[in-house]
């Protein structure tokens, strides 16, 4: 491409600086994300609701200054990321430049590699021209993020007397969808419905070497009944097929990933949370391997296609399948997370080698490059082909059922796995019986059926979910599972290769006073809705005013505190018996007011705690043992209490083990 000697390109990422410097010859500098957040105070006033914006911190000022004054008389481009959060980046960027540089374009860069920033700079249009609108729709998303966090967390911190409660416009949603799925489990468990079981039959069989189970159909209301039936079976050696089923099923390759996706299939394969995969992702793309991977797209370039098409032709699983973005995508620009270039899979190590990655994350990126580059080469593959079999038994006058699937074309398969598609009550035996055939019956056991009690959501799929829900934006999918666990609202319990997401007693108490009180915040469907008006801000169908007042006026039209009456006014009660504690042992006035603002209770713990005697602990074994051999070579006296105090431990063998 042509060399933009004179140019400035502007991108968040220091790390795909250099690259795209190799590649146009221009000076490329980065904002290093964002550099300018809402203030605590957020809006100007509350009419024009213009929010109050500053930089985040000195060094961040300095950044930017340089990249101003590196913008005069230049033709610059501001490629931050393609994206309602990239945008608003660059717009505050031409607002600080727009009166300096020789001319200013927006860009857009979906893959860091050759074609794709020739493309990005081809397609480039004057920053004046770009759509404005996108601004106002960060800037609405990130106001009313501001005032409800600001206004309804003071107001819960108060309720609660917590401090560490907070209140999100998506979080507390999110929160709800799992603190009702708890309480349903918990509804299940404690009904008449949960302590009614009934039972069936099921027999262990086999056919030459090969074993299998078949389940009867009979359903018994009591554990005798069950258990008198079964016994009559027990001198019974044989079942026969009385009939079969066959039934062909064709499975789809999975469609190229979406952000939430290729997020499942990190956590379902290799067991990483969201926020780990989106940085690997985050690396890989900056190295031009793969394309943007915030996107709620499935499509795939023709580009592409022709250049895998050029490769794969001559496979046997080859079908060349096109993808569209999908009802639910915002980006009809944007394309699925898929490697930008076909290679061999063999080459797959040495290409991530040959970057300069830490050495630690390399075995981590080619996890997620590997199930990327598959998926890519998956989706452009034949169906795979089961045969399921649905064979009934005879066991006496009772008929058992064993249902049994078979591959019998791999298509897609032959390259994929990230797979999910074999049924629970399948089993995968290469049985083949004819009618009125006979097998072994090895055992006959009771068998519960319960009625199924609601699921634990898993880490893996709560993604979708939340997609499903229409309950934020690719960008920030990983960030909310984080927020709860740091709130203490949520915990994560492993269960084999799962790992379900379970709403603690301190999230089931906000979720019931915040639903008693503000329900609009709760509710998965109001947040749907401030999402798609996000969007429609966008394109000009309604105003970040409209948007924002709406907001406020679910707020009562509070307005935000800047003080700390956001703080509760009254100590916990295990701080303010601590305070008491320290008073009565160090013989100390408790200071006036410690009963109504944790403040002064906890000025007054961090002032006096080091005055109580702390107990008592004994040192290690080790820490006796080189006392006393530090003792016996100095010729030294032990101190009292050396075995029982591992303060005075310590302090002998530190003043003495230098000599």
């Amino acid at each position: 491409m042509q060399q933009l000697e004179n140019a400035l390109i502007i991108i968040e990422s220091p790390n795909k600086t250099k690259k795209i410097a190799e590649i146009t010859g221009a000076k490329v500098m980065a904002t290093i994300g964002h550099f300018k957040g809402v203030t605590k105070e957020v809006v100007k006033d509350y009419e024009s609701y213009e929010p109050i914006l500053d930089y985040t911190d000195d060094n961040t000022k300095y950044r930017i200054n340089q990249i101003i004054n590196a913008s005069k008389g230049k033709e610059v481009y501001i490629a931050t990321d393609p994206d309602r959060e990239g945008y608003g980046i660059g717009f505050m960027v031409y607002e600080l430049i727009k009166n300096l540089a020789k001319s200013i374009k927006r860009a857009e860069f979906f893959e860091i590699t050759e074609s794709g920033i020739k493309k990005g700079i081809k397609e480039a249009i004057p920053f004046s021209q770009s759509n404005f609108n996108d601004y106002e729709s960060w800037k609405a998303r990130a106001v009313s993020d501001k005032l409800v966090g600001f206004i309804l967390s003071t107001k819960y911190m108060q309720l609660c007397n917590d401090k560490n409660n907070s209140i999100g416009r998506v979080q507390t949603p999110v929160l709800s969808l799992i603190a009702i799925q708890e309480l349903k489990i918990q509804d299940f468990l404690n009904s008449s419905a949960n302590k009614k079981v009934s039972y069936k039959i099921k027999a262990k069989l086999k056919s030459g070497d090969l074993e299998f189970s078949a389940l009867g159909e009979n359903i018994f209301e009591s554990k005798e009944e069950a258990q008198e039936n079964l016994n009559s079976l027990n001198a019974t050696k044989e079942a026969f097929v009385f009939a079969k089923e066959i039934k062909e099923a064709q499975i789809k390759p999975k469609e190229p990933y979406r952000t939430s996706q290729f997020q499942e299939a990190m956590n379902r394969v290799y067991d990483f949370e969201p926020e780990t995969s989106m940085n690997l992702a985050q690396k890989l793309f900056e190295k031009g391997l793969i394309t943007y991977h915030r996107t709620d797209s499935n499509a795939i370039s023709k580009e592409f296609l022709d250049e895998l098409q050029s490769h794969l032709k001559d496979k046997e699983y080859y079908q060349r399948r096109e993808y569209k973005a999908g009802s639910q995508s915002q980006a009809e620009a944007h394309e699925a997370i898929r490697i930008t270039h076909y290679h061999s899979l063999d080459t797959l190590d040495s290409l991530i080698e040959k970057e300069d990655f830490k050495a630690g994350d390399k075995e981590n990126l080619k996890k997620a490059y590997k199930l990327i580059y598959l998926n890519s080469v998956a989706s452009q593959a034949k169906n795979a082909i089961n045969e399921n079999t649905t064979y009934d038994f005879s066991i006496t006058t009772f008929s058992f059922k064993a249902k049994i699937s078979k591959c019998i074309y791999k298509g897609f398969k032959e390259i994929a796995i990230d797979n999910e598609e074999a049924e629970a009550e399948s089993q995968e035996v290469n049985l083949d019986l004819k009618e009125k055939e006979s097998v072994e019956i090895l055992s006959l056991e009771l068998h519960e059926v319960k009625k199924s009690a609601p699921k634990h959501y898993k880490e893996s799929n709560f993604i979708s979910l939340l997609e499903k829900n229409g309950i934020g934006r690719p960008s920030t999918y990983a960030s909310y599972l984080p927020k709860l666990l740091d709130r203490g609202y949520i915990e994560i319990i492993k269960k084999g290769k799962n790992s379900d997401i379970v709403a603690t007693k301190k999230g089931l108490d906000l979720h019931s006073i915040v639903k008693a009180n503000d329900e609009w915040i709760t509710q998965a469907e109001f947040t749907k809705q401030m999402e798609n008006a996000l969007d429609e801000i966008s394109q000009g169908k309604v105003t970040y005013l409209d948007y924002i007042k709406l907001i406020h006026q679910k707020l009562e039209f509070a307005e935000v505190s800047t003080n700390d009456s956001c703080v509760p006014k009254s100590p916990h009660e295990k701080s303010l018996n601590y305070a008491k504690d320290i008073a009565k042992k160090a013989n100390l006035e408790l200071p006036e007011g410690i009963e109504n603002d944790w403040r002064i209770c906890q000025k007054f713990i961090d002032e006096n705690k080091n005055k109580v005697e702390r107990p008592k602990s004994p040192p290690s074994d080790k820490q006796i043992a080189l006392a006393e051999k530090i003792a016996r070579e100095q010729n030294l006296k032990l101190p009292k209490d050396y075995k029982e105090d591992w303060r005075i431990c310590t302090d002998f063998i530190t003043k003495n083990n230098k000599k």
